[in-house]
């Protein structure tokens, strides 16, 4: 089992998180629930095995389960505010525990519920998704998405751990497997070129679930490293982003019109975008461009958009990104394949080419 702990100066937190297989049978060996005075389980549809698991590992009943459809149309000001109804129903206090299983959407919505009842409950996340557990459980961000735009509203609040079995993965459907594994390539092309390498070798849908292990780990090990150096994002966490100026529009464009696309494919196709712009500014080779393109489809994940979007309703959208300050863009890039640069002001001109070479049939230069 690898364990890492991510600590957060501000707050001076300490957020275990665990990585393994069978890991869900061992929550009361992991968490202190002595401790708490009630627990409550939020699950998400997609994610009823894990959950069944949890409450059966928890010893929690039926009526101490809230159940959420899943998915970024659940992340609403109505979803919230029926949690925090939850809850209240529930009786939850200040010392209550709040348990979240499911995907990136419901830690994110069920993060910000609970960080927020009562100015601030304990919580614990069990991701059942690939994407969930490299991305959304790790580094305390939450929130829900407002007026089209994603992620508009939230906070940033730390669980009290993160319990990531890779067994939950089983009944992943291959395509959301694919849209956590993209998240898992950003990490090598902002921080590690071996790792890069070796997560872009194959299709990701062929690593075994004892490989995934030592996957998943060294990506949460890039993520807690960046957030314990930058928990607020006014520096160092801001790679992160890189891929997602682009890839946010493009999910929040195809949730509002469709066909919906994934937030990893969204993302993927952003990292290719975004390397584009980093090549045309100079910062990376025509060769390490070829070599991301290349690195995208070998894992199976896309690097041009399956339909055409207009460039630009993608402007607009990126125009309105909550990463923005005083109106302009500040965008994360790559100056070498596992290093990235960040708040980097880009000519309009290369944005709109970087729209249109992620369009549908379009080669790099």
């Amino acid at each position: 089992m690898f364990t890492l702990n991510v600590n957060v100066a501000r707050t001076e937190s300490r957020s275990p998180l665990w990585v393994d297989r069978a890991l869900i049978e061992k929550l009361p060996e992991l968490i202190p629930l002595s401790q708490y005075s009630s627990v409550v389980v939020v699950a998400d549809s997609g994610a009823s095995q894990a959950r069944d698991r949890v409450c059966k590992a928890l010893s929690i009943p039926s009526s101490r389960v809230r159940s959420l459809k899943g998915g970024e149309s659940q992340k609403d000001v109505r979803e919230l505010v029926s949690l925090w109804e939850f809850f209240l129903e529930q009786q939850l206090d200040r010392k209550s525990l709040v348990v979240t299983v499911g995907g990136g959407a419901t830690s994110d919505l069920v993060g910000f519920a609970a960080g927020t009842y009562m100015r601030g409950i304990a919580f614990l996340h069990v991701p059942s998704t690939l994407l969930a557990q490299v991305d959304a459980s790790v580094g305390g961000k939450a929130g829900i998405n407002f007026h089209g735009i994603k992620n508009l509203i939230g906070s940033i609040a730390q669980p009290i751990g993160i319990v990531i079995d890779i067994d939950a993965l089983a009944t992943l459907p291959e395509r959301e497997l694919r849209s956590g594994f993209a998240e898992i390539v950003k990490h090598g092309l902002i921080v590690d070129r071996p790792y890069f390498d070796k997560v872009t070798s194959r299709d990701c849908a062929h690593w075994t679930p004892d490989e995934m292990v030592e996957i998943v780990h060294r990506s949460c090990e890039i993520k807690k490293a960046v957030v314990e150096s930058d928990e607020r994002e006014e520096g160092p966490r801001k790679a992160l982003n890189f891929g997602h100026s682009i890839g946010h529009a493009i999910e929040s464009f195809s949730l509002a019109r469709g066909p919906a696309l994934t937030h990893g494919e969204a993302i993927s196709i952003g990292m290719y975008g975004e390397s584009y712009i980093s090549h045309r500014a100079g910062k990376i080779s025509a060769a390490d461009l070829s070599t991301i393109d290349a690195g995208l489809r070998a894992a199976g994940l896309p690097a041009r958009l399956p339909f055409a979007i207009p460039t630009a309703d993608l402007r607009a959208l990126i125009s309105k990104d909550k990463k923005n300050v005083g109106g302009q863009v500040k965008w994360t890039l790559l100056e070498r394949i596992g290093s990235a640069v960040f708040d980097i002001v880009v000519p309009e001109e290369l944005i709109v080419e970087a729209l249109s070479a992620i369009q549908p049939g379009a080669t790099h230069r």
